[in-house]
Order: structure tokens, then C-alpha cells, then sequence
């Protein structure tokens, strides 16, 4: 899952900066130098970001009680 948030933003990442590099007239080389440092730095943002998401949602589905469903849902809503 990590894996493929971090492919999902970098491909975003670049995308952008691509884009930015268009609408801003930038030579070839620099819009596309700023682009692919984009597409690695935001691919390390996003591997990082699913492995945390990843994390938080593997502790908290082993502090679910074994109902399957936790007592914050089933009860009344607050009126």
C-alpha cells in the first residue's frame, strides 16, 4: 500500500511541476529537472505517509474488541 500511495503523489508531484514549468514559459531542462526532483521527494513523502497510514490502521483494527464493532460506534448519538 505504501508502495503505490507513494507512485500515486509522485506521479501527481510531477505532473504538477511539469504544468507549472508549462504555464510558467521554463526551458526544457529546468521544468524538467524541477519535475523529476518533485517525482522522487513526493515518491519518499508518499511511501512514508502509507507506511503511517498503514500502521495506524493495522493498531487500531487489533484494539477493535472482538465484536467487530467498536462501543464509540453503537452508542446513541449525542443530541
Amino acid at each position: 500500500m505504501a508502495h503505490e500511495f507513494g507512485v500515486r503523489l509522485a506521479l501527481i508531484a510531477f505532473a504538477t511541476a511539469a504544468f507549472e514549468g508549462l504555464v510558467s514559459r521554463s526551458t526544457f531542462e529546468p521544468a524538467l529537472t524541477r519535475a523529476l526532483a518533485a517525482l522522487g521527494l513526493f515518491y519518499l513523502l508518499g511511501c512514508l505517509c502509507g507506511e503511517l497510514a498503514r500502521r495506524v490502521v493495522e493498531e487500531n483494527v487489533q484494539t477493535v474488541p472482538s465484536g467487530g464493532v467498536s462501543s464509540a460506534a453503537t452508542a446513541a448519538p449525542h443530541r
